[in-house]
């Protein structure tokens, strides 16, 4: 069985001054299917797209599986972005699936107040 990839995104979030990185959380609630999804990360201080490196993969677009009933989270370092940035995510259109995005401090790793995008509330593009 195959299901369809969507794109799915956070928009553009102005980065509070403390946020220091784009977190993204990813659960694959699925018993038997692992899954990949594809994550980058933009910068649009300066009005265009400026993809910045995503870990764990250290590269401007990072996929990642995520076995059966786990999850795993990607980050990028938005510490430069001057007040713009952007989290696109490509996955399979699967409820079991779910992904949110938080905008944190540096350690603790504290969210950041209007910094979060929260399955539900991703764009499909």
């Amino acid at each position: 069985m195959s299901t369809k990839r969507i794109t799915l995104s956070t928009g553009i979030l102005r980065r509070p001054k403390k946020t220091k990185f784009a977190l993204i959380d990813i659960v694959n609630l699925n018993k038997m299917r692992s899954r990949r999804v594809t994550v980058q990360v933009f910068d649009w201080s300066n009005g265009s797209p400026v993809p910045l490196k995503v870990s764990p993969c250290g590269r401007k677009t990072c996929t990642v599986t995520i076995a059966p009933n786990k999850s795993v989270f990607l980050f990028a370092d938005v510490s430069k972005v001057s007040f713009k940035y952007e989290v696109r995510i490509q996955q399979n259109e699967d409820p079991k699936l779910i992904t949110n995005v938080t905008g944190v401090t540096n350690t603790p790793f504290t969210p950041q107040p209007g910094d979060t995008v929260l399955q539900r509330n991703l764009v499909r593009i």
